[in-house]
């Protein structure tokens, strides 16, 4: 009888940790997400808006989360609106001959 029960007692055991075992592998393959480079983010802005946003959200610093915010900094200083001084300076002179 005492056999029985350490078996029985074993073999929950041993199908506890086939379970655990198993959905830890789950949630680690869950978790890893591909690292895309800055250039690959610049490239896709569209949707290295929607990533920085997820960042935001979630407070994550991985390696992705960085190289977004890298890209989005780099493709707004690539694509900056030029600044118009002509306004500035007629406003300026006008300004002078009164």
């Amino acid at each position: 009888m005492n056999i029985i029960t350490n078996i029985k007692a074993i073999e929950v055991a041993m199908r506890n940790i086939f379970i655990c075992v198993g959905l830890a592998g789950v949630f680690l393959l869950v978790g890893c997400e591909e690292t895309k480079s800055v250039e690959w983010w610049t490239e896709h802005h569209e949707a290295a808006l929607k990533k920085e946003v997820e960042c935001k959200k979630t407070g994550s610093d991985s390696q992705n989360c960085r190289n977004v915010k890298q890209a989005n900094f780099e493709y707004q200083q690539l694509h900056a609106k030029p600044t118009d001084y002509s306004k500035g300076w007629d406003d300026f002179y006008k300004k002078g001959k009164n």
